[in-house]
């Protein structure tokens, strides 16, 4: 299974589900979010990926493939390029780091309110990161 892609997004939810950890860390934390990979051919993603995940009191209500609709309604976009969330997604890189350093960007939302919730964030990165999944092939 491709990362960022419908199959991956359940596995994402379930793993989410699972994980005691991020039940505890986003308690109060609710709305749905997008995760968008952008584009990079060179990284073996011709065309920009999205996931949204309903999140709701420390569990996952549910996640597909982003619609122009979700972009609207979520609360919070992020998005990065492929190779960042390669990072992210194996733990090499966490989440509140990559923003901090503009590598991961809210482009939707209030950093404010969203700074409460930067464990839960932490724990949805590493519950993702245990969904597995693979990255496209990079070109050359």
């Amino acid at each position: 299974m491709e990362v960022f892609t419908e199959a991956w997004c359940v596995a994402c939810c379930e793993r989410m589900n699972e994980s005691e950890a991020y039940r505890q860390a986003a308690a109060t934390w609710e709305g749905s979010a997008v995760l968008v990979m952008t584009a990079d051919a060179t990284q073996g993603v011709p065309e920009e990926r999205a996931a949204w995940l309903d999140m709701h009191h420390g569990a996952c209500r549910g996640t597909r493939m982003a619609t122009d609709a979700d972009f609207d309604d979520a609360a919070y976009v992020f998005e990065s390029d492929p190779a960042t969330w390669r990072r992210l997604l194996s733990g090499d890189t966490d989440p509140v780091a990559a923003a901090m350093a503009g590598k991961l960007r809210l482009t939707k939302g209030n950093l404010f309110t969203l700074a409460k919730y930067a464990q839960a964030a932490r724990e949805m990165v590493v519950a993702a990161g245990a969904a597995g999944g693979t990255f496209p092939a990079t070109a050359g």
